[in-house]
């Protein structure tokens, strides 16, 4: 039996669903993961993201609600659980995860809005999130040597963000943010620590563009993490304002940019924009006297 067929029997009618649409329209092209406790977090996620977008109170409020943008969630998250699902067939949890994640924050969306209330409520809270989860990938990134945390701290800091997240879906968005700073603040003083430390990026050789664009991308975040951590009041001299916006901005736009590269597999692209990205945030590093 599938991964999912093993923990998703109680939603086989509509999940068989959704999985036969999502099918038809999108090819699983992923490395399928060796790790069980992998396997077992993407089925996790995809169970509380079924849960929350079956026929229940929450998801029939946004169908009677005549929100049209949170109908669009709604339909958003379900087309994620969809294909969280099917690559969870294909034993691919690290992308099955990240597609369950997305359905939530969708989701979560979609009652907020449901209430007769804009996204407002929720933006505090998503922000943390996003910041939470990026930092955690980032130390879990680093070498055991660096990273300073236990594996159970680390553990138990995901146990903290699925509850976050079941609370987010449920509406209690101040409770889910509340629950995930302490985590939030404790991972940009550990990463913080790290990258003063690290004054010079040494070479590698890399398995291939993806193991590349992601070392770019963890070196990037690094940088950012800097920014964050010693920026304060520091002011680039005055002839050199208008740079230092133009290296910040051309910085986050290379990003966002790569990104969207590497997810249709054009690795040379997404390379050289992230090469660019971390050059850019270097040049403006330097302007306001942070060493790296």
């Amino acid at each position: 039996m599938s991964h999912c067929g093993r923990v998703c029997a109680v939603f086989t009618v509509f999940l068989a669903l959704v999985v036969a649409n999502a099918a038809l329209s999108q090819e699983i092209d992923c490395e399928p993961s060796s790790d069980p406790a992998v396997i077992k977090k993407a089925e996790q996620k995809l169970v509380l993201l079924l849960r929350m977008i079956g026929d229940t109170g929450p998801a029939t409020r946004v169908n009677e609600s005549g929100n049209s943008e949170a109908r669009a969630a709604l339909a958003e998250a379900r087309d994620h659980a969809a294909r969280a699902g099917a690559l969870l067939d294909e034993g691919c949890g690290v992308e099955s995860v990240k597609l369950s994640t997305s359905g939530l924050a969708n989701a979560s969306k979609a009652f907020s809005l449901a209430r007769n209330r804009g996204p407002q409520g929720d933006k505090a809270y998503l922000t943390v999130l996003e910041r939470t989860t990026s930092f955690l990938q980032t130390l879990e990134s680093q070498s055991e040597e660096a990273k300073g945390v236990s594996t159970a701290d680390i553990t138990g800091m995901k146990r903290q963000i699925d509850r976050a997240e079941e609370l987010a879906v449920n509406g209690d968005y101040q409770a889910a943010a509340d629950l995930l700073k302490p985590i939030v603040d404790r991972l940009e003083r550990r990463l913080a620590a790290i990258y003063d430390q690290q004054t010079v990026y040494y070479e590698k050789t890399f398995e291939g563009p993806v193991d590349e664009y992601e070392y770019l991308v963890q070196q990037y975040r690094g940088y950012r993490m800097l920014m964050e951590q010693y920026a304060g009041d520091r002011q680039p001299p005055h002839s050199a304002r208008q740079s230092y916006d133009n290296f910040l901005k051309s910085a986050a736009e290379l990003a966002d940019s790569a990104a969207m590269h590497a997810q249709t597999s054009e690795w040379d692209l997404a390379l050289d924009e992230m090469r660019e990205a971390v050059t850019s945030y270097e040049r403006a590093m330097r302007l306001i006297g942070i060493g790296y």
